[in-house]
């Protein structure tokens, strides 16, 4: 009896979902993805991405408001300038007022599947709130960038805030977020 046979594995979420686990044939590994890379399958891990110019002293402000459900989603991001930034993620501050919405995008582009977190860009200055992540890079002459690629879990029903602070003239700033949103167990 050869060994794939002989192992089985639980799958989805109810009872009795069980199935046989294959090695692939060719090069006798088991094949596996790790959990975002499902949840970009399943339709449930969304992006979004953009630049702006800024001056010397121009700030940009972002506001994120997580669901008041039981599903938290797991953020990442990436930030580049081409010259000097600042860039403040606060948890639970006041102000940001105003500004346009976000369309974020779900990465599985055949799901209808929306994500649960609000983004609105262009906002007052928040003030207040728990600074999580303050970064500062780049130079006059050269840019530079941060990037968090371990997820941060955010608190359900809460708004962050996020800044971006200008030290250089024309400022290119990209920003890449994604988020998967899970539903957790405990």
């Amino acid at each position: 009896m050869s060994l794939w046979k002989l192992l089985t594995a639980r799958w989805g979420s109810g009872a009795g979902e069980v199935d046989e686990v294959r090695i692939d044939a060719s090069t006798n590994t088991l094949q596996t993805i790790e959990y975002p890379h499902h949840e970009i399958h399943s339709g449930s891990h969304f992006f979004l991405e953009g630049y702006a110019t800024l001056g010397n002293g121009d700030a940009l402000y972002v506001k994120l408001v997580t669901p008041n459900t039981t599903r938290w989603s797991h953020f990442l991001w990436e930030i580049n300038a081409s010259g000097i930034l600042t860039s403040t993620l606060t948890e639970a501050p006041t102000g940001l007022e105003d500004g346009a919405g976000v369309t974020i995008f779900n990465n599985n582009r055949n799901s209808a599947t929306t994500s649960g977190t609000i983004v609105t860009s262009g906002v007052t200055a928040p003030t207040g709130g728990t600074i999580i992540s303050k970064v500062m890079f780049g130079s006059r002459q050269f840019g530079g960038g941060q990037a968090r690629d371990s997820e941060l879990i955010l608190k359900q029903n809460t708004t962050y805030g996020r800044t971006f602070l200008s030290g250089a003239a024309s400022n290119i700033v990209n920003f890449r977020a994604s988020s998967y949103e899970h539903t957790d167990k405990h």
